[in-house]
């Protein structure tokens, strides 16, 4: 039995694939064969272009690598195509990831005000709540006011504002400004 590249018929394959260009099927009907017989005779030999399949997802790929170049994040790459992140994953897995300064600059900033959110959030919910009742308690304990009330709580609040320190006019009373009004 003589071995694979021992057969007279493998380089005759080898010269249809690569001259006129025949496809795997077309040569092992042409030399009755099977496909392991025709693998070892066309081993190393590139296929003839017409028998390639486009891959409809080329274009995608591309800009993949590309994005992943400018430093994108396999999931925001994955977001922005539209593909699964194991997707996005093995499209750009060959290309290293560097950031530039600024990027890594800005993903810390990122993560430090996500632990931030993060430590944050209960107290700050524990503090609108709590806010909110002392709201409605002291609502309740005031009740309802006339218009005339308002008037003159508003009254005092503005002329008491006036009356604040400020560094052209130093004052030491406690409201100088309706102390006069009222003086």
């Amino acid at each position: 039995m003589k071995s694979i590249e021992e057969d007279p018929r493998r380089e005759e394959a080898r010269r249809l694939r690569v001259d006129p260009g025949l496809s795997r099927s077309q040569l092992m009907a042409h030399f009755g064969v099977g496909n392991g017989t025709l693998s070892g005779w066309l081993r190393g030999l590139d296929p003839p272009e017409w028998t390639r399949r486009p891959n409809a997802k080329d274009a995608l790929r591309d800009r993949a690598v590309e994005l992943r170049r400018e430093g994108a994040s396999v999931p925001a790459i994955a977001t922005q195509l539209s593909v699964s992140k194991s997707t996005a994953y093995l499209w750009t897995r060959h290309v290293p990831f560097v950031l530039t300064p600024g990027q890594q600059k800005a993903r810390e900033q990122e993560r430090v005000a996500r632990m931030e959110e993060v430590r944050w959030e209960p107290h700050r919910r524990a503090r609108d709540a709590e806010r909110l009742a002392t709201g409605e308690r002291l609502g309740a304990w005031v009740g309802e006011l006339t218009d005339r009330e308002v008037i003159l709580i508003g009254a005092v609040a503005y002329w008491c504002e006036g009356a604040k320190e400020k560094p052209w006019t130093k004052s030491t009373e406690v409201c100088s400004s309706s102390t006069a009004i009222l003086g």
